[in-house]
């Protein structure tokens, strides 16, 4: 082929790659903005119930220097 049409091919190739990313980059944009920021400390927090209950187990009795 002739280099002209080559550079011409590879050009087009690179508009069309560059316009995915934009087109894609938009719907990551407004996925976000309906479902709202999401931070690395929000995201890596599990989720708790409403309602903590006690720990059922009782605690450690006391030691005392004599029992070690």
């Amino acid at each position: 082929m002739h280099p002209q049409i080559i550079a011409m091919a590879a050009a087009e190739h690179v508009k069309d790659m560059q316009a995915e990313a934009t087109r894609g980059r938009r719907v990551r944009e407004a996925r976000r903005a309906r479902r709202g920021v999401i931070t690395v400390a929000a995201a890596g927090r599990p989720v708790q119930p409403a309602a903590k209950l006690p720990c059922p187990q009782l605690p450690c009795p006391t030691l005392s220097a004599r029992a070690a």
